[in-house]
């Protein structure tokens, strides 16, 4: 996965998010997300071949979902930097300096969401403002939902979900090695929502 030591150095991954089906969520159901559950993972390069990939171990979140009225529905998530973790230790000391999370800083990224759409029978459209390094951007996310169980007890998976995105780490103030790995970062979401 990994190519050349330039390759190796860089990175940024983003904090997300996802939400459900409003047919499938009850007006007041509030479902949780996290790492204990789930996994975010980013990747970096132009190619298949040439890509650095890591993830968020620590991040937790909520689903707030109101289906009688879909705009006042929400996401929100607050991923812990210092967890971020690469495939060798050199990499990942390095993902944690003042060049990238620069985490003893900004211990915290976040995600807000501010529109959401349902797209399908089991898709949605997440926008929301994800801040990193004390700058907000925008990011939207692609969601698609399986394995739904509405009647899961307290504690239960609701439903599994997949959601993905991209920023551009040069927003957040990232720009070290971009010329020679790339700019964009991939984001990918797999985990559970449970009440």
């Amino acid at each position: 996965m990994l190519a050349s030591p330039s390759r190796r150095a860089l990175l940024l991954g983003a904090g997300s998010v996802c939400l459900l089906p409003w047919s499938a969520v009850g007006a007041a159901d509030k479902l949780n997300i996290g790492g204990a559950r789930g996994s975010i993972d980013f990747a970096i390069g132009d190619s298949k071949v040439f890509r650095t990939t890591g993830e968020f171990k620590d991040w937790q979140g909520f689903v707030s979902v109101d289906d009688q009225d879909i705009p006042k529905s929400a996401v929100q998530v607050v991923v812990r930097t210092k967890s971020v973790q690469m495939l060798d230790s050199q990499q990942t000391a390095m993902m944690k300096d003042a060049d990238f999370f620069d985490v003893e800083k900004f211990p915290e990224m976040t995600f807000q969401s501010t529109v959401i759409e349902r797209t399908g029978e089991t898709t949605l459209k997440v926008s929301g403002n994800v801040t990193l390094r004390g700058i907000t951007r925008p990011m939207v996310l692609a969601v698609s939902v399986t394995d739904r169980k509405p009647n899961a007890p307290a504690g239960g998976r609701y439903a599994r979900f997949r959601a993905e995105g991209a920023i551009k780490r040069s927003e957040f103030g990232m720009t070290k090695f971009t010329e020679v790995v790339g700019d964009t970062v991939d984001i990918t979401i797999r985990a559970e929502a449970w009440r």
